[in-house]
């Protein structure tokens, strides 16, 4: 009676991860199908006054900054010369606590000729209190009605902000996330992982709402923020969520692309992607009451993707310990186990001796496999308590 009662769990968990990489992204393709929802026209301004600028919604860009002396100064000339007109939006730069001369360089570049018109709020806290203090103090800071969040590393597209005005303009959006490429490419399994994230946004923004946002550039309606604890990890997916338990939606919009331009090594990409993982399980535990079902396709999409995602690595361990019990049932379940230390093996070495396989087909599959065991780490050590409660650079 054991045997069966871990088989049919066993067969469970394996339906899970098929459902989560297969089943569910067809299920997405079916319901976006016959959604022919027409783009709003992104205006072409050209830098031409005219009177129709006072018809745009304001904006009030919100950027912590902590240690980004690198990047600090190109953020400021990319933002001063946006395609939008001067009176109808600002720059709100909170230097978090820096050790390095993020704020002297910030402050000189805002007096260069091509910077000067921009009109900012330059703020220099002395202690680092962490990303989710600073994002609160800027919101409250804001003068406009809309609320735009950017990473100090990514660079926006001149009309960056004449998209979001055509967005806001219907009632129902609250919230609009950009697109998001590295201007330095990555390995062929991160770039078919962020062309297949990309493709899911778009698909869940046709049905109902996309599910988070990029912190490199997004946006909403500032009557729709909510403060998010001041633990938050991922306050990119919390803060839009938010706007959809609310009854807006959430847009993706790929059409206008942030393009980051740190690039980080294996030792930081293996950092930020435990904090990433470290989120993805707090976001779950802070956010189960999407899971109702009146939150229709918002709800199916949170837990096909968002939640699914964050106990996969759990689940893929609980499929090799109901594996290696159930060896002397049967020689499936042995043909089997040897088939996942095959795998897990193959990936090993790879690792070990840094090769990089041929096939596409494989890449992935490695991607796949040391990104769920990093999000089981850093899973691991949300669970036990060893988040860092402050942000650092990585």
């Amino acid at each position: 009676m054991l045997d069966l009662i871990i088989i049919i769990f066993f067969a469970m968990a394996i339906f899970l991860i098929i459902y989560h990489h297969a089943i569910y992204p067809m299920l997405l393709k079916l319901a976006s199908k016959n959604r022919h929802i027409l783009k709003p026209k992104i205006a072409n301004r050209h830098y031409q006054l005219s009177g129709n600028d006072r018809k745009l919604n304001g904006f009030s860009v919100v950027i912590p900054a902590f240690n980004e002396a690198k990047f600090i100064a190109e953020k400021i000339r990319n933002l001063s010369f946006i395609d939008y007109p001067n009176g109808r939006y600002e720059l709100i730069l909170l230097c978090d606590g820096c050790q390095d001369n993020t704020y002297d360089i910030a402050l000189k570049t805002l007096e260069e000729l091509g910077c000067s018109e921009l009109k900012c709020q330059l703020i220099n806290f002395q202690e680092n209190r962490g990303k989710v203090a600073v994002l609160k103090d800027g919101v409250a800071k804001a003068n406009f009605e809309h609320i735009v969040f950017s990473d100090v590393s990514a660079l926006l597209p001149v009309n960056c902000l004449l998209m979001l005005d055509s967005h806001f303009k219907n009632p129902s959006v609250g919230s609009v996330s950009g697109g998001y490429k590295f201007a330095n490419k990555g390995s062929d399994g991160e770039q078919t992982y962020w062309q297949y994230q990309s493709m899911v946004k778009s698909r869940e923004s046709s049905i109902a709402s996309v599910l988070g946002a990029h912190g490199a550039f997004y946006a909403l309606r500032k009557s729709c923020y909510q403060d998010v604890p001041d633990d938050t990890i991922n306050d990119d997916f919390l803060i839009p969520m938010n706007v959809i338990k609310q009854g807006y939606r959430v847009i993706y919009e790929p059409r206008v692309v942030a393009i980051e331009l740190e690039q980080v090594n294996l030792e930081q990409d293996m950092t930020r992607r435990l904090r990433i993982a470290a989120g993805n399980f707090q976001q779950l535990v802070y956010l189960l009451p999407l899971l109702s079902p009146k939150y229709g396709w918002n709800a199916v999409n949170f837990a096909s993707g968002k939640a699914l995602r964050a106990i996969t690595p759990f689940i893929l361990v609980f499929i090799f310990g109901c594996n290696l019990y159930l060896i002397p049932v049967h020689f499936v379940f042995l043909a089997l186990f040897c088939g996942q230390l095959a795998l897990y093996g193959l990936v090993v070495l790879i690792n070990l001796f840094h090769i990089s396989p041929e096939l596409k087909v494989l890449k992935i599959i490695c991607y796949l496999i040391n990104g769920y065991w990093v999000a089981l780490k850093g899973s691991l050590k949300y669970i036990l308590g060893l988040q860092e409660k402050v942000w650092t650079k990585i």
